[in-house]
């Protein structure tokens, strides 16, 4: 059982750090918006930046609390 709850850390871990590179790339993808003064693409950018902070505190929590150290 206990392998069972390791093995499901990591994999959130690790789907964290994917999800917070994705919405990283899509924020900087997204940030060109400002340049090109498209208000969708800018709309983008906000929902992207509020992603990966979101992202961000998730993968925050899962380091400080790891359950491995």
């Amino acid at each position: 059982m206990k392998k069972n709850i390791i093995k499901s850390h990591l994999k959130k871990k690790s789907q964290s750090k994917l999800a917070l590179s994705i919405s990283l790339f899509l924020a900087l993808l997204t940030s060109t918006g400002y340049i090109f003064n498209s208000k969708g693409i800018i709309f983008l950018f906000y929902i992207f930046c509020f992603v990966f902070l979101y992202n961000l505190v998730i993968n925050f929590l899962l380091e400080k609390f790891d359950i491995l150290s």
